[in-house]
């Protein structure tokens, strides 16, 4: 497989950039985990990274994992101490099925909050205030 360095979100023209946050859905009983809901072997696996893309009538996710087996890792810290020492952190992608996005994002997160700006202010701050009448 080739080596592949993740970057920042992009489309073709970038018109809009901006940021994403979101909160895990609260642990319950009857429902599944975000690593059950992936596919990731959470005794092997640590997910660091998620994507969504909607192209068109196309939506996709992929979840990022460290194999803390492969890397010999136990904790979040020896994930930490790998990116400094390295520089970098080796993941394992795995793709979310098409049909499974809609009910993956349900399921996975409780809060999405998706932010985007016009690229040319994107180094700004925007200020909210009344119209002018």
């Amino acid at each position: 497989m080739q080596r592949r360095v993740l970057g920042p979100a992009a489309v073709r023209w970038n018109d809009y950039v901006g940021t994403a946050a979101a909160d895990d859905a609260d642990a319950l009983l009857d429902r599944p985990s975000l690593y059950e809901l992936a596919g990731v072997d959470r005794g092997r696996f640590t997910i660091v990274g998620i994507d969504l893309s909607i192209w068109e009538t196309t939506t996709t996710v992929q979840v990022y994992a460290v194999d803390r087996i492969a890397h010999r890792l136990e904790s979040h810290a020896d994930i930490e101490e790998l990116a400094r020492a390295q520089g970098e952190i080796p993941v394992v992608q795995f793709e979310i099925p098409e049909q499974q996005v809609e009910e993956f994002l349900s399921d996975a997160f409780r809060r999405i909050s998706l932010r985007l700006v016009a690229r040319g202010v994107r180094e700004h701050q925007l200020v909210v205030t009344p119209a002018a009448d």
